[in-house]
């Protein structure tokens, strides 16, 4: 048996064990990223057979702390920024990490937690800066980045695109309404659009202020999503250097909002909740 927590930020929500607990569930593992990690992901995640999550999150504490992150569809993503805070809040309540701030490893690089605040429980991650070259997103270009570009998808609909790393791969794309088209078609076009080798993370923004947007994202690996951290930030980086909004940025989501400030050194911050569902044992 294993024991599980389910946590959510924003209505994104994680299955979250810790790693020596899944080792020992498993029970001699031999190629636990490349095949053990991967199946258990698409089984806990599955919501008819398993638990039911749009991801999984292993607490690797040895001989760093680390947050492991695999998609519902059992891929490995770098980072996620809902999942990072649902992870800094299950190390507060398990123990692992109760300090104020501290880093955490991942395959993005170290991001450093803040609980900013316990009840209600807030934490704001500095999620690094943004990469604008086409190889980080996985695309052949000559140019020198990615941002304002055409694409036409499979219905020969043109849409323009803003693609950048921001923890993970993320296409950002200005919309005025989203009654007026097929979100979700959309978003798995582009999404899995040639051009993305890697496929992208697709972001679909709405400006209603200079200090507010709204944001509905398609994720790969997952679909169509109530809230996507590291999609927050992208979005916030894109609206600023179009001069469309100025930090700070609230980013309005399904079940909520994250607040993404932009430092002068090209850092970015992310501050918001998580909520804990349930916790259990899966057998």
């Amino acid at each position: 048996m294993l024991k599980f927590s389910k946590y959510h930020g924003c209505g994104n929500n994680f299955v979250m064990v810790r790693e020596q607990e899944l080792i020992e569930y498993l029970g001699g593992i031999t190629e636990p990223e490349t095949k053990e990690y991967p199946a258990f992901a698409q089984k806990v995640c599955d919501i008819n057979t398993g638990i039911g999550a749009d991801g999984l999150i292993i607490v690797r504490e040895e001989p760093a702390l680390e947050m492991v992150f695999y998609n519902m569809d059992g891929s490995r993503a770098p980072m996620c920024g809902n999942g990072i805070r649902c992870f800094a809040r299950f190390c507060l309540e398990e123990g692992i990490c109760e300090e104020a701030s501290y880093a955490v490893k991942t395959l993005a690089g170290d991001m450093v937690v803040e609980v900013t605040s316990r009840e209600p429980f807030m934490a704001r991650i500095d999620m690094g800066t943004p990469i604008f070259e086409p190889a980080a997103i996985a695309v052949d270009s000559e140019r020198s980045d990615f941002l304002g570009q055409q694409l036409e998808i499979s219905d020969g609909s043109r849409w323009t695109v803003n693609s950048l790393f921001m923890g993970t791969v993320h296409t950002v794309v200005f919309v005025d309404d989203y009654d007026s088209f097929d979100i979700e078609y959309v978003g798995r076009e582009l999404c899995e659009h040639p051009t993305y080798t890697e496929k992208t993370n697709v972001n679909f923004v709405r400006v209603i202020d200079e200090n507010t947007v709204e944001m509905k994202t398609y994720e790969r690996g997952v679909g169509m999503t109530l809230a996507c951290g590291t999609g927050a930030c992208a979005t916030a980086v894109v609206c600023a250097l179009q001069g469309l909004c100025k930090s700070p940025i609230e980013v309005i989501l399904q079940l909520g909002s994250l607040n993404i400030e932009l430092k002068d050194d090209g850092h970015v911050f992310m501050e918001g909740p998580s909520v804990k569902i349930a916790e259990g044992i899966l057998v």
